[in-house]
């Protein structure tokens, strides 16, 4: 890839360089914080009223299109309502009626010109996503995976540089995201060798002269990072390398990168009565009353938790070795395998399990866009 190819590509994202936002802006930065591949099992999301070239002033958080979200998202001028559940289904619409309560509120959303973009559910399952919000909210630590769905792709970089300038290759590649192994950053391996080329016809190179071979000591640097990264490490390697066409190789490779999918188990810092997590719950998402299948005398030490609606998630649990699980939305079926087993179904309801996570979102959104101008208010 030429560096004419990668600036391309970064422009085309242009999260940090946007005078005014829109909403095909602010959709690639969502695609890219939780891509669709990690979808399981794949819904509907996406844009589902407005243009992508809409602008964009006002961006509304909430869990769904309800009455109040939509009020609030018409409130503002140029907004856009971002919901964690869509208000279209694959079912087709036969006609846009005021007397059925998705047709009204597609038509409230035309009607006042706001756009509306259904997260994909690969947002409970990416890093830092509801999954990830609601376990560290519940305060549960070293959390791992319940129900691995995908694997990140890994790659392996590598770029010779001259060894005075391998340090801060290696560096704007770890920032950028690369180097990364386990608990470890600016991980490389580095090896010296000799690099050879030939200046042609206008070309301004940083050592030699046009017309004559050059041989010149070098620092290979390699690098592993995910696929999601590359791009952007490709980007900040170019930007310090001190040659004006550095070489570099990408390669991909079989190594297993980060699991991704769909609930959390973590250790509690102590054994604790239900009650006593029932508690800490409660306070922790700030709700008044959950639901429980039972109360078991035995202690809990281990948490799982799935934010949202996920069936099947207390089998796993159970199998995990969770004392209790913390859900969003619970199936009659899952409510039965509960009562009959030794894990305890504590359900919060939708909203509050999604919440961690849209604040964290919020965050995000206000981070990036923030020099646009781009106002983020939450519906929760």
């Amino acid at each position: 890839m030429s560096r004419r190819g990668v600036e391309t590509a970064e422009g085309a994202t242009g999260r940090r360089r946007r005078r005014t936002a829109s909403v095909a802006a602010v959709m690639e930065f969502l695609e890219y914080l939780a891509p669709s591949t990690l979808a399981s099992p794949e819904a509907p999301h996406g844009l589902q009223v407005g243009a992508p070239t809409d602008p964009v002033r006002t961006a509304v958080l909430a869990p769904m299109a309800t009455f109040d979200a939509v009020t609030m998202a018409a409130a503002h001028r140029n907004s856009l309502l971002i919901t964690a559940s869509p208000l279209i289904t694959p079912e087709p619409m036969s006609a846009l009626r005021r007397d059925d309560p998705i047709g009204d509120r597609v038509a409230h959303l035309v009607e006042r010109r706001v756009a509306l973009y259904a997260l994909s559910n690969s947002f409970a399952a990416a890093p830092g996503g509801f999954d990830d919000s609601l376990a560290e909210t519940l305060g549960l630590a070293g959390t791992s995976v319940l129900e691995p769905t995908a694997y990140e792709q890994l790659f392996k970089i590598a770029v010779p540089a001259p060894p005075e300038s391998a340090d801060a290759v290696m560096h704007a590649a770890a920032e950028a995201g690369a180097g990364h192994i386990g608990n470890y950053s600016h991980c490389s391996f580095q090896i010296g060798g000799t690099g050879t080329f030939l200046p042609c016809d206008g070309a301004h190179p940083a050592i030699g002269e046009v017309g004559s071979l050059e041989r010149t000591s070098e620092v290979r640097v390699e690098m592993v990072v995910q696929q999601r990264e590359l791009q952007g490490v490709i980007a900040a390697i170019l930007d310090v390398h001190p040659y004006e066409e550095p070489a570099y190789d990408v390669y991909a490779l079989r190594n297993p990168g980060t699991p991704y999918g769909r609930g959390r188990l973590g250790e509690l810092p102590l054994n604790v009565s239900l009650n006593t997590v029932l508690a800490q719950v409660q306070d922790a998402l700030g709700v008044k009353s959950i639901r429980c299948s039972h109360l078991p005398e035995y202690p809990i030490s281990r948490l799982a938790a799935a934010s949202g609606q996920c069936d099947g998630m207390v089998s796993l649990a159970a199998r995990a070795g969770a004392g209790a699980l913390v859900l969003g939305g619970a199936s009659h079926q899952d409510w039965m395998l509960a009562e009959d087993g030794t894990t305890v179904l504590i359900d919060v309801g939708y909203a509050a399990s999604l919440s961690p996570g849209l604040q964290r979102l919020r965050t995000q959104l206000v981070k990036t866009f923030e020099q646009d101008g781009m106002e983020v208010v939450s519906c929760l």
